[in-house]
């Protein structure tokens, strides 16, 4: 529903009932009898505030009484700091769930991700050894929670003692989000859309209900409370999907590959193909972690989740979504040829009807690839043929297929906004933007037969309003998946042919104005197995996707087959 906030000003009515109490009590100081003339009036006078003095006795009891419970567990829309309006809850019920002691957030194996047990505190850096984890952090005995990843686990996880990016929209930490997971009490929360008053302009925002925490803050001083002790006695850990030792590896290859290459920043996401639950989601730099959170001082730059939050252009990697678009769309687009040709000045690509300057393809292509159909558009990565694809479908096809993974092909995502840049979208440039995890998805979608899955972040199945829905006919999802097992083989990929395990994928290399293009790699393994694990892989300004990306993501590959993962 649609909520608007009431905003009461109440400093001139409290003014003006000071004034009224100081006129009454004026006429009060007055000496000698009550006048005749003023008796009957006085009389009306005492009858009215009897009155009004039953009527506020029964709405205090109402209130306090009757609806006790309603009224102390309903919350009130204020206007935040930063201009968004957000429910504010009763501060008693807050202060009640403080006392709660905070459960544990096992990985997907019962590896602790965060805790305050004492006894798993102590254990936590053998478990994590005994798992194959050398580099667990060492927790002290005083810190308020433990972390055993450290700054690797921290853009999933979160810290809980110092709450850094806590308020921040792009951030989704597990211990903000399942707080009263962690807490044992469901605060059903729910998004609702609320109105600014001021400027009539809908905003959403997310309404608890913390009506389970009454019992606590009503018999706080009395544990043995039957409620009371009901609640503090149920269960309280969370179990993620995160698998501890995939997301070590996955931080270990990352980082080595980022920084053995020269470069900054990077991100990587693993998705189990069959359930959508995320195995391991890494972005770095991560912050160095002490005392229970980041280090002091921690740089915005190390706090992002670039795995779900940050947005790139994501070249090449697009032209998969655009291929399924064509295989989505009536009258078989995706058969159709389109020619790359050289170029005036020697580059190989074409011109394209209502633009004055031609699409190129990479400067390595030193031969034309002539007459082009999907199959050898998508092994080769012709841009010529993706833009000129892309003019065919229009831009409609282009932004239903982008709308099932939340993917921005252009800004408004309106057909007029994408038809300005259609072309160059069709190829992954103009103003299409994605996140790592959404990118992810879409591998997922085809290894999973054309499904999307919704994403998990728990072990067992969240509560959740999505439900699987189609991308692509069974028979188009192996077809494109086929294609980009070919594209490794024998395209832009072909460093990875020599893994053990076959891998299907797609390279990007995405141009960034006045700096080097991102490295994108995106693909799912092993090729045709039972089992499979889809991923997505960025280095930021990092060149070509087969020179840093691609290696980054054969390395996730070989470290999920030795962790027995397929």
């Amino acid at each position: 529903g649609v909520v608007t906030p009431f905003l009461s000003y109440g400093r001139s009515s409290m003014l003006a009932n000071c004034l009224a109490i100081g006129v009454v009590l004026g006429i009060a100081r007055r000496q000698g009898p009550v006048r005749a003339h003023l008796r009957v009036p006085l009389r009306n006078l005492a009858a009215v505030l009897a009155l009004a003095a039953v009527a506020v006795w029964s709405r205090a009891a109402w209130v306090q009484v009757v609806k006790a419970d309603q009224f102390a567990v309903a919350p009130s829309l204020s206007e935040q700091a930063d201009g968004h309006i957000r429910f504010e809850y009763n501060p008693r019920l807050l202060a009640a769930s403080s006392l709660i002691p905070r459960g544990t957030i096992f990985d997907r194996n019962g590896l602790p991700l965060a805790t305050s047990a004492p006894h798993l505190i102590k254990t936590s850096v053998e478990s994590y050894r005994s798992s194959g984890i050398v580099s667990a952090r060492t927790c002290a005995a005083a810190d308020p929670r433990c972390y055993p990843l450290g700054g690797a686990g921290f853009s999933v996880i979160g810290d809980w003692a110092r709450q850094t990016n806590w308020g921040a929209r792009n951030s989704s930490y597990l211990e903000r989000d399942s707080d009263a997971r962690l807490r044992g009490y469901n605060d059903r929360q729910r998004v609702v859309e609320v109105i600014d008053p001021r400027t009539g302009a809908s905003q959403r925002t997310i309404r608890r209900d913390y009506r389970e925490l009454l019992p606590l803050a009503r018999h706080r001083d009395d544990p043995t409370h039957p409620a009371v002790a009901a609640l503090l006695n149920r269960n309280r850990d969370v179990r993620s999907s995160i698998d501890a030792r995939l997301q070590s590896r996955v931080a270990t290859v990352l980082r080595d590959g980022i920084e053995n290459g020269g470069h900054a920043r990077g991100a990587a996401v693993v998705l189990d193909v069959d359930t959508g639950e995320v195995l391991a989601s890494v972005s770095y730099p991560w912050p160095e972690m002490s005392g229970g959170g980041p280090a002091a001082g921690a740089s915005d730059d190390a706090t992002l989740d670039r795995a779900r939050y940050g947005l790139y252009p994501p070249g090449s990697t697009f032209k998969l979504l655009v291929a399924g678009a064509a295989l989505r769309s009536p009258g078989s687009p995706e058969s159709s040829t389109f020619q790359c040709v050289r170029l005036p000045g020697g580059r190989v690509g074409n011109f394209v009807h209502g633009w004055s300057r031609p699409i190129r393809d990479d400067q390595r292509d030193s031969s034309p690839h002539g007459s082009v159909d999907l199959h050898r558009g998508l092994v080769s990565s012709c841009n010529a043929y993706f833009a000129q694809l892309a003019l065919r479908l229009g831009p409609q096809p282009i932004l239903d297929a982008a709308a099932v993974f939340q993917i921005d092909a252009a800004r408004p995502a309106t057909a007029a906004s994408l038809r300005r840049t259609l072309p160059h979208a069709g190829y992954g440039q103009g103003d299409v933007l994605a996140s790592p995890l959404k990118m992810a998805r879409m591998a997922a979608a085809i290894a999973a037969r054309g499904l999307v899955v919704p994403v998990q972040w728990f072990a067992a199945p969240d509560l959740t309003d999505e439900h699987p829905h189609r991308f692509l006919s069974e028979a188009d999802a192996l077809l494109l998946g086929r294609y980009m097992r070919e594209a490794v083989i024998a395209g832009s990929v072909r460093a990875l042919v020599a893994n053990p395990t076959p891998i299907a994928g797609k390279t990007g290399t995405a141009q960034v104005a006045g700096a080097p293009s991102h490295s994108w790699f995106v693909g799912f393994a092993p090729y045709g197995g039972p089992r499979q694990l889809a991923f997505a892989v960025i280095v930021e300004n990092a060149g070509y996707g087969a020179r840093a990306a691609a290696p980054v993501a054969g390395s996730i590959v070989t470290a999920a087959r030795e962790l027995g993962l397929f």
